[in-house]
């Protein structure tokens, strides 16, 4: 019982930065000027974004669907063989290499966002939200998790 535990809280880590995702980009795609979520367009003076309708889009894409189709091959282990090409790591279920580059993937947004429109101290998303990319990279990388979904080697 307790080895699923780190499982199960990947699941729903990826899950709850999913909805994250979901929540903020529905906003900046139905509201590119960002008044819905209290954003400022000038927030994205000097980067190559004149407002939040593309930045959402990636959002929606890089941290809302992909989190959520790792969550859900997580969960369901279907198809119980590796996709050819598919995974990261041919050894392992092609989930767990969705959730292994949703933790990556989270960490270089919250990277790149804070080299294009600096770092904010209040609120402190992205403080949180890199942190939460690292919690679900180091889940994914426990000896425990990445037995689960790899693949017997024959």
């Amino acid at each position: 019982m307790t080895k699923s535990i780190p499982r199960l809280m990947l699941i729903f880590l990826l899950f709850f930065n999913a909805i994250g995702a979901f929540y903020g980009s529905y906003h900046f795609i139905t509201d590119p000027t960002g008044a819905s979520l209290q954003a400022p367009v000038d927030m994205l003076n000097g980067s190559i974004f004149k407002d939040f309708f593309v930045p959402g889009i990636l959002l929606l894409l890089v941290n809302g669907i992909l989190p959520t189709v790792a969550g859900i091959g997580l969960i369901l282990r279907r198809p119980p063989q590796p996709l050819p090409g598919f995974s990261l790591l041919n050894n392992y279920h092609w989930a767990w290499s969705l959730a292994l580059i949703s933790g990556l993937g989270l960490l270089i947004w919250i990277g790149v966002q804070i080299a294009m429109i600096g770092y904010w101290k209040e609120p402190p998303f992205q403080a949180v939200y890199a942190g939460l990319g690292l919690v679900i990279t180091a889940f994914t990388l426990l000896p425990n998790v990445r037995n689960f979904y790899r693949f017997n080697a024959a």
